[in-house]
């Protein structure tokens, strides 16, 4: 995989903020998300858990 940042948010308000960045995913169970990480279809530059 690649860099990526991490952030676990407090709160919904901040979980918010964090999404404006337009290549932020949110990471939740991530059954899907790590798997299309892992296979470069997905390449957020932010993971807002």
């Amino acid at each position: 995989m690649y860099s990526v940042n991490y952030h676990r948010a407090a709160s919904v308000a901040e979980a918010a903020k964090l999404l404006k960045n337009g290549d932020a995913k949110l990471l939740s169970g991530g059954m899907t998300l790590i798997p299309a990480m892992k296979t470069r279809l997905a390449a957020p530059s932010d993971l807002v858990d």
